[in-house]
């Protein structure tokens, strides 16, 4: 049975509990506001020139060249490995709703498909893909969960835009409610689930070597530095709905909370009346 001083304990413990998520709900909904609406336009204009990056790379491959230039021989400009490598965004914290798990459930099931080198990014990332994969290696990385370390993505990108191919997974925003796993080449690769319009004819100036050189070269790193700003801004607005959810479930605990309080002191008024009773008995036998 609580008792009233236990019951006090709890009161107060779940109202200094709910200030705590409610300020760290507004904590989230300020960053999350400060990053949307550049990450949402850059969103747009980054994935178009992603699908200009895919129909380039489609042409370079098949020699898509102008009258006069047929023949030319394939190369590249960045010393590729020839490998394909996973790259699992995650979060180095909790509090995120079930969006990091989702995100980790996307990427084991791809990784079980194809084989692949493997880079986690986030110490959530790193415990979820140790249990998950104990014999498998990998390569780890650590980015800030509240903002973006340039020097140290800058760090990250020569070392990943090696590979042949780099599919990265990580946290898309929807909308204020809802975050959503996704999968993006950022090494020019048409995924199975893209649809690319291998009809169209293009002239390259000043030459096709010219602008595929400038995309492995330049792009790349551009579209991967996108996908973490994309991660950033999702694990924001899932940890304010989150947060919501639990500031939702502490307010009906402390009402429960409340209503107990109410039956320990009626019980009190209870037990007290029934103590001057049994003393007026007591006299008036006397």
């Amino acid at each position: 049975m609580t008792t009233k001083k236990q019951n006090q304990l709890d009161i107060e413990y779940s109202e200094s509990l709910k200030i705590v998520m409610e300020t760290y709900q507004e904590i989230a909904a300020s960053r999350m506001q400060h990053v949307r609406t550049s990450v949402i336009s850059s969103r747009d204009f980054l994935l178009s020139i992603n699908i200009v990056f895919q129909q380039v790379k489609s042409s370079y491959k098949t020699n898509n060249l102008p009258a006069g230039r047929q023949g030319l021989p394939k190369k590249n400009f960045i010393k590729y490995n020839g490998k394909t490598i996973f790259i699992l965004i995650s979060a180095n914290t909790g509090l995120y709703g079930d969006i990091i798990a989702r995100t980790f459930d996307l990427f084991a099931k791809e990784i079980r498909k194809e084989q692949g080198d493997i880079a986690i990014i986030g110490r959530v990332g790193l415990k979820q893909f140790q249990e998950a994969f104990p014999k498998r290696n990998f390569m780890y990385f650590e980015l800030s969960d509240d903002k973006i370390d340039l020097e140290t993505l800058k760090k990250i990108i020569p070392h990943l835009i090696q590979y042949e191919k780099v599919l990265v997974f990580y946290q898309q925003f929807q909308n204020i409610i809802s975050s959503q796993p996704i999968i993006t080449s950022v090494s020019g690769d048409i995924l199975p689930m893209d649809k690319i319009d291998s009809g169209i004819k293009y002239v390259f100036e000043p030459s096709l070597d010219k602008v595929m050189e400038f995309f492995e070269q330049q792009i790349s790193g551009s579209i991967f530095e996108q996908t973490v700003y994309e991660s950033q801004l999702a694990k924001f607005s899932s940890r304010m709905v989150a947060l919501d959810k639990a500031t939702e479930n502490i307010q009906k605990n402390l009402k429960q909370i409340m209503l107990q309080k109410e039956r320990i002191k009626h019980q009190a008024i209870n037990k007290e009346q029934n103590q001057r009773l049994a003393s007026m008995r007591l006299w008036t036998t006397k």
